[in-house]
């Protein structure tokens, strides 16, 4: 009779752990499927991203190289003849005396897509932790906004990040509140950062200098300023460029598409990198659904392998027994 009830325990012990182990394989399966369709969907909106990213970049950069032409060709262009955005050219040391400083902060809507946000907002948060009254934010994204909010600072302006590739258009409402607080003198500088799209695998936390404009792209590193473009220095130095009509009317013009265009540049590789670490992360969790399933799987074998082991045991003792 005892032998008995142990048998019976023994079974429903099995049949108690072999069910546990199917439902957890049933449910990882579904986790698998759900991270795996992310994953495509990831890489699907990752491939227009980066398209958009490096299509964009040679037009960023002539921009630059335009600018620098520009600014090595006369640096007392007067405010009559290029109107208030001759307040755009400058330097960053003619304005480090000045406190006020806004940072454009881009950011993501959703997350999944690994330490990208944390990254991103810590950098901003590491160049506004010296007085954080002095610094004020507009937020793209709103993982960004809600990290700002949280620590207190001021956000002037908040914008839901893009999905999709943005129309350039969209761009213009942020790009216009920097310039017209800059142009007002109620910041001194401005600042973007942004996830700067390398490959599908890397990407790298810059902050780069908006306004006022420098001959060069200046990215701030620890509160130290350097020099990105140096191959494009050395190139215009050598590079003759001819201007018509003059030089002031180009720059007028220039100077507030010249903005835009670096606002809208930053979003496209904030966005490329975006979707590049969210294609990755999912990939990495399909890859270790399937590791649990298979170790869960070789767990149930092994159970009912023993308990069929154990059947066979106890049919070939009681067989035995009745000899």
């Amino acid at each position: 009779m005892h032998i008995v009830a142990i048998s019976q325990w023994r079974e429903a012990t099995m049949a108690q752990n072999t069910r546990e182990l199917r439902r957890r394989i049933k449910a990882t399966k579904s986790i698998r499927q759900i991270t795996k369709a992310m994953e495509m969907i990831a890489a699907s909106k990752m491939r227009k991203a980066q398209l958009a990213a490096l299509a964009s970049r040679p037009y960023a950069d002539l921009a630059w190289e335009i600018l620098s032409s520009l600014y090595g060709k006369d640096k007392s262009l007067s405010e009559e003849q290029v109107g208030s955005y001759i307040k755009f050219l400058g330097s960053y040391t003619e304005n480090e005396n000045q406190t006020k400083q806004l940072i454009i902060l881009i950011t993501s809507n959703r997350g999944l897509c690994g330490s990208l946000n944390s990254q991103l907002v810590n950098e901003a948060l590491n160049l506004a932790k010296s007085d954080k009254n002095n610094y004020s934010f507009v937020a793209v994204g709103r993982k960004g906004l809600r990290s700002l909010l949280r620590q207190g600072f001021n956000v002037l302006a908040s914008f839901d990040s893009f999905e999709n590739q943005p129309d350039f258009n969209a761009i213009r409402p942020i790009a216009k509140i920097v310039m017209d607080k800059f142009l007002a003198s109620e910041v001194s500088r401005v600042i973007v950062v942004y996830a700067d799209f390398i490959s599908t695998l890397q990407y790298k936390i810059r902050s780069k200098q908006l306004l006022p404009l420098t001959p060069y792209n200046v990215v701030l590193s620890g509160g130290v300023k350097l020099d990105i473009n140096t191959k494009d220095s050395e190139r215009n130095n050598k590079t003759e460029i001819l201007f018509e009509p003059s030089p002031e009317e180009i720059l007028s013009s220039l100077l507030p598409r010249l903005i835009e265009l670096q606002v809208y540049q930053s979003i496209v590789e904030n966005l490329a990198s975006e979707h590049s670490a969210r294609m990755v992360n999912m990939k990495n969790a399909s890859d270790s659904a399937r590791d649990i399933i298979n170790d869960l799987t070789l767990t149930y074998n092994s159970l009912r392998q023993a308990s069929i082991t154990a059947d066979l045991a106890d049919i070939i003792g009681g067989r035995m027994a009745v000899k």
